[in-house]
């Protein structure tokens, strides 16, 4: 996971990036990859609201914006594979 969080800390040293935030991320980003049910803007949203909760003031922000180009990313190269959750009556 880190290979593709990596590439997307510009400007930012890794040592120096909050560990939960680095937790987060790596989070984040499984469960883009291998909870195929649960929607992109849902997994990203909730590890915003968690580092808003615990970890920095800047967190929400950080985390925001490197799940959404680790998101882009993956969508680009096609290795993103999400169903569409259909509500049962």
């Amino acid at each position: 996971m880190f290979s593709l969080i990596e590439p997307n800390l510009m400007n930012w040293d890794a040592d120096r990036v909050a560990m939960i935030d680095l937790i987060l991320l790596h989070l984040g980003v499984c469960e883009m990859l291998y909870f195929e049910s649960i929607p992109l803007k849902v997994s990203i949203n909730e590890y915003i609201d968690i580092a808003k909760s615990y970890s920095t003031p800047q967190s929400g922000q950080f985390v925001n914006g490197l799940l959404d180009n680790v998101r882009k990313q993956l969508s680009d190269q096609n290795k993103l594979t999400k169903t569409d959750y259909v509500k049962k009556k």
